[in-house]
């Protein structure tokens, strides 16, 4: 297991102390940003809720067959991973062709780090039943006593390492029309046990984002007079340790230095989308218009994920050069887009109002 850079966590241990002292919702919202995560495609009853993006993680398999993810590449979701076979997946002849997922099919149940599941749902936003209904049909219609809901095999349990914390193979969860519903988890404790891939990053990742996140705020316009000198103090040490974290993409310091939101602010953090401050006190709030949020480059719902080979581990949508900080109406703005690409459409819509 890789370990995090010990000067790295002096670094974070003071940028925490600051954050602290200018406001504990500040600070909270600094220790969340690694500290939970969304759901995403995660169903309700196996999401983890509010637990560590290093914790163990659902993927699946059509995922990880898109980004061609290979099995020494799974066996850097360090936290564990358990891939889901959902609906046509586990029947589908071409995939029975696959070395890894013949593979991956023999681990469905396993409690080892790289575990496997049989799944029966929607997915990719789509709201109709017959598809899930069809395959969870057939599954039925063979015989199926090795299958069994998944649960927790004890109520208080560690999130990560691996898949030994729970036992059973099958989920599904198939309603809609006006057919019978049928759920497997129906009158079970929720077993709570991933979070998505998705949000995924292990503990180096997780520092990165902590510190690169703190330098973008660290450049708030509005930083109290009393606290300016340890900024200033701070700032240098802060460089040093972003420039010595070097990624396929590059060194972290580039990626604050080179983006949006600090290039055009003259040396200010600025919300990359409104063209607007973003001031201190925004990182107090949660949910008005200039609260500030997490936002990413490019859109964790496309399910791109990557395999760094200068650090030699995968990075999901939730990796340092990823995220960057906005207002909340401005992430409600972006949508789907990364920024080049909203910004297009913002062109596209001028142009179209001047009548060209």
């Amino acid at each position: 297991m890789i370990k995090p850079d010990k000067n790295a966590i002096l670094i974070k241990k003071e940028l925490w102390n600051l954050w602290g002292r200018l406001d504990k919702k500040i600070l909270e919202k600094f220790k969340n940003l690694n500290g939970k995560t969304g759901q995403y495609d995660v169903p309700d009853v196996l999401f983890q809720k509010r637990t560590s993006r290093t914790n163990r993680v659902l993927l699946r398999w059509k995922i990880l067959e898109q980004n061609k993810i290979n099995l020494k590449q799974l066996e850097t979701f360090f936290g564990g991973v358990c891939i889901e076979f959902v609906n046509e997946d586990f029947y589908d002849k071409k995939n029975h062709t696959h070395d890894l997922f013949r593979h991956l099919i023999s681990k469905i149940g396993s409690g080892e780090k790289i575990s496997s599941m049989l799944s029966f749902r929607n997915e990719d936003g789509d709201s109709g039943a017959t598809i899930p209904r069809e395959n969870y049909n057939y599954f039925i219609s063979e015989p199926n006593e090795d299958f069994k809901p998944i649960k927790r095999k004890q109520k208080k349990c560690s999130g990560k390492g691996d898949n030994s914390v729970w036992e059973g193979n099958l989920f599904y969860s198939i309603k809609g029309g006006s057919q019978e519903s049928f759920e497997s988890h129906s009158g079970m404790d929720e077993p709570m046990l991933f979070n998505p891939a998705v949000e995924y990053a292990n503990e180096i990742v997780c520092l990165d984002i902590d510190i690169t996140m703190s330098y973008f705020a660290l450049h708030c316009f509005d930083m109290p007079r009393h606290e300016i000198a340890n900024i200033e103090n701070l700032k240098p040490k802060v460089e040093k340790y972003l420039e010595t974290r070097v990624y396929d993409f590059g060194n972290l310091l580039d990626y604050c230095k080179n983006h949006y939101s600090l290039l055009w602010g003259n040396g200010f953090l600025i919300d990359p989308i409104q063209l607007s401050n973003m001031s201190i006190t925004d990182f107090k709030t949660s949910g008005l218009e200039n609260s500030s949020v997490v936002c990413h480059n490019e859109a964790a719902n496309k399910n791109i994920f990557y395999f760094d080979n200068v650090q030699n581990f995968i990075l999901s949508p939730a990796r340092p050069n990823n995220f960057f900080w906005s207002k909340h109406l401005s992430n409600m703005m972006q949508q789907n887009y990364n920024l080049d690409e909203y910004f297009a459409e913002e062109e596209k819509r001028y142009l179209k109002r001047q009548g060209k």
